[in-house]
């Protein structure tokens, strides 16, 4: 797809990956949409957006209220006439062992990471039906296709949110939408500050980090081409296929990458 001119709309906009994906959208001349919870930060990016020559409206809201999600659709079809593609970089994460774990938990989880990017989505779908071709990219997680220890309640979300978006993907073709997963390894964003890198990362390859920009990238790649998957960094694939292929292996593997210090309880 050819980026000038789209309208795109962009959730978890005003910081990290979202920040590094407006600025090299805006670049491209797309007409963005900008989402976050945070509007200070949110008007920070728009601002940036103007001064590079582009095209932005910034929506405060949050993507676990219908309503918002509703509202951003509207104001990117008011504002730009349509909508061409949806990007869900809006995403929630924490550690906590099995055993110290709560329901509470495991539904923030899956309100920010699934029922928000379905929230969205399901609202800009008859926007991108009208169109005749769309694209939808889901920002995953390598946690979306490999479980790790302590993670459960992040992996259990991020699992959820790749099947979603392979239903997405096979159902919504026929009618000219493409869904993209980005699946990136640890990003350099707030999430590994907040939990400290001992805890967050793994030993070896597990404890591969890719930044912002990198990932920004990807979507931008993905837009442009839609393809069903991109793992960031690439050779991350294999290690998903052999979580399959030898899962016992895998579990071996795994343990010992992420033998570390005993997570606090929260």
């Amino acid at each position: 797809m050819e980026l000038s001119g789209r309208s795109i709309l962009l959730t978890g906009a005003s910081g990290g990956i979202g920040s590094a994906a407006a600025g090299l959208l805006a670049r491209e001349g797309a007409k963005l949409t900008l989402f976050a919870r945070g509007p200070g930060p949110l008007e920070i990016v728009r601002r940036r957006i103007e001064s590079l020559g582009g095209a932005a409206v910034a929506v405060s809201g949050d993507v676990r209220k219908p309503g918002d999600a509703a509202r951003a659709v509207v104001e990117a079809v008011g504002r730009f006439g349509g909508l061409d593609a949806v990007v869900n970089n809006a995403g929630f994460g924490s550690l906590a062992p099995f055993r110290d774990g709560s329901e509470t938990l495991l539904a923030e989880h899956l309100e920010t990471n699934v029922l928000g990017t379905f929230r969205v989505s399901r609202a800009a779908l008859p926007a991108l039906e009208a169109r005749g071709r769309g694209v939808i990219v889901n920002v995953a997680s390598f946690a979306g296709r490999v479980g790790a220890p302590n993670y459960s309640y992040y992996n259990a979300s991020k699992f959820a949110l790749v099947g979603m978006s392979e239903a997405w993907r096979r159902e919504l073709l026929p009618l000219g939408i493409d869904v993209v997963l980005v699946i990136p390894q640890a990003v350099e964003t707030a999430f590994l500050d907040r939990m400290g890198r001992d805890r967050a990362l793994g030993a070896g390859p597990a404890g591969t980090v890719v930044s912002p920009s990198a990932v920004a990238r990807a979507i931008v790649a993905g837009l442009r081409r839609p393809r069903p998957e991109i793992y960031l960094p690439a050779h991350s694939r294999w290690l998903a296929a052999m979580n399959v292929l030898w899962p016992g292996l895998s579990d071996r593997i795994m343990i010992r990458l992420f033998r570390g210090p005993k997570v606090a309880r929260r």
